[in-house]
């Protein structure tokens, strides 16, 4: 190791897992670099966890006379974790200690690189680089997200630009097809790139809008119609989307879309209107069989069509329906854009893609063309995928995070709170992309969920700036914290920029003015 630079020699007190060292004098070392040193003659690779500086004549009886020449005699300690060594390209962990007043020296991004390796039989895509070393690109393994993975940071915190780096990253590397649930309409310009604001060819993206929502301005994607009948979508999601039915209403309206169901033809939200009109009134107006017909079943029966009345009025259930696979075509990226819905709405229909897809690869499992393996991002997970007993989305999420793997159906839960995110949820994601969090509950919660998030990596959470993140699980060769890369697709969540909006607004006052003038 003639080669590397010295900065520090071990002190008394290592172990096999972490070792303390003095940093030599002059040198400079920053939480979060990677240090090597020498162990029964290996290579072993170290992370600064923490850094400390003492001077043992500075007491503070001392510093208050303020002595000059005293810092001279000051230095500084920092604490490594231990990462491993490599052997036959695995790292592996180091059953002895090093000796104290062994050399520790700054590692080289060569070496780093080895251990930040990426196994082309796992698919890896690159989302940036170490975060002292530009020079030292880490990889995830798609492979490996059959683990699924979680995304989550504060409100603001990155979260969405960081899921559109993963996403452009899968769409341009390989032919799998992307699903987003796209809540506030981040993913709807990703059609165009940063640089000269054009569209570029490198992957396709079709927006899809449930009929009656309101629409983006501004979006130059494929823009179509998300169709689901109620035949499709089945009585739990039709029973979330209308919400508050009481047991015998809910029976009532099982009945009548059974009954539909049985006559073999499609239909919608309509028809089920119409059927319980047909029931409650006869062609002339005039009520049918109404001494048949208890009172409280006109009631009921009146009450369930003023709910389905008030849903048609937000959304249209159409007869017609958007076939499954459409959304999993190869290089696709299809945004189920939800913004502007009442949120049981939204979760509705989270639940219900979810549940198309599920289904859809258990039927067709092994065929490429029907099945093809599909990343479904969802955002908002804390809400859609809550621990609240008896909701539809959560249920389907959490069948779907349990059995999806197996089928080719990867999860990916983007949220800032993830302690609200059902822990059955949570129990079943094995991989994290965690950028700054402050809520003591969050952290708390991601470092019980998660086999491998320690709690050093949970306390460095509140300081990582924008646009650094910790990735830890199977995905990565070994935790990381990185620098997100630069995106070349269009992010459209970001925080409107007020001093530049104010400017223009003044601007417009001074033009309307000159106008009057």
């Amino acid at each position: 190791m003639s080669n590397l630079k010295q900065v520090g020699t071990v002190l008394d007190g290592a172990s096999p897992l972490i070792f303390p060292f003095k940093v030599a004098k002059g040198e400079a070392i920053p939480l979060h670099e990677y240090v090597i040193v020498e162990v029964c003659k290996r290579k072993v690779l170290a992370e600064v966890v923490s850094i400390g500086a003492k001077n043992p004549l500075v007491g503070e009886r001392i510093a208050e006379l303020g002595i000059n020449g005293l810092e001279r005699f000051g230095y500084e300690v920092a604490l490594a974790e231990v990462l491993g060594f490599m052997e036959d390209g695995k790292v592996l962990r180091p059953k002895y200690a090093p000796k104290p007043n062994t050399a520790v020296y700054l590692a080289d991004s060569r070496t780093l690189q080895e251990f930040y390796k990426g196994d082309d039989s796992k698919l890896p895509i690159y989302l940036g680089s170490l975060l002292h070393r530009d020079d030292v690109s880490v990889p995830i393994h798609l492979q490996d997200l059959s683990f699924h993975l979680g995304i989550f940071a504060q409100t603001r915190g990155g979260k969405s630009y960081l899921a559109g780096a993963v996403i452009e990253s899968i769409l341009k590397n390989t032919n799998f097809p992307v699903v987003v649930i796209d809540i506030h309409g981040d993913y709807v310009m990703m059609d165009r790139t940063v640089e000269g604001d054009k569209k570029h060819s490198e992957f396709d993206v079709v927006v899809y809008y449930p009929p009656k929502t309101p629409r983006v301005s501004r979006v130059t994607a494929n823009v179509k119609e998300l169709k689901i009948s109620p035949k499709q979508m089945g009585y739990d999601a039709l029973l979330e989307l209308i919400g508050g039915l009481g047991e015998l209403q809910t029976i009532r309206l099982r009945n009548i879309i059974k009954e539909l169901m049985n006559q073999g033809r499609p239909f919608g939200l309509k028809e089920i209107i119409s059927r319980i009109r047909s029931i409650l009134e006869d062609e002339s107006g005039e009520a049918k069989d109404s001494k048949s017909l208890p009172s409280e079943e006109k009631k009921r029966l009146a009450l369930i069509l003023m709910r389905l009345e008030d849903l048609g009025e937000e959304v249209e259930l159409p007869a017609e329906e958007t076939p499954v696979r459409e959304f999993l075509k190869p290089k696709t990226l299809s945004v189920i854009c939800l913004r502007g819905l009442r949120s049981r709405i939204q979760d509705a229909y989270t639940g219900l893609i979810v549940d198309l897809i599920l289904k859809n690869h258990m039927a067709n499992y092994g065929d490429l063309k029907r099945a093809p393996p599909v990343f479904i991002f969802i955002e908002e997970a804390h809400r859609v995928a809550a621990a609240e007993g008896g909701r539809y989305a959560p249920k389907i999420i959490s069948t779907a995070i349990r059995e999806g793997a197996k089928f080719g159906v990867f999860l990916a839960m983007i949220s800032q709170r993830p302690r609200n995110i059902s822990p059955d949820i949570m129990a079943n994601i094995g991989n994290y992309a965690v950028l700054r969090i402050t809520n003591a509950q969050d952290q708390s919660m991601i470092e019980s969920a998660s086999e491998s998030f320690s709690h050093r990596l949970v306390e460095d959470l509140p300081a990582l700036n924008q646009g650094e993140a910790v990735l830890v699980g199977p995905y990565v060769p070994l935790p990381a914290i990185i620098k997100v890369s630069r995106r070349e697709t269009v992010h459209y969540g970001v925080t409107p920029d007020l001093a530049t909006l104010n400017s223009r607004i003044s601007k417009m006052m001074d033009e309307k003015m000159s106008e009057k003038w």
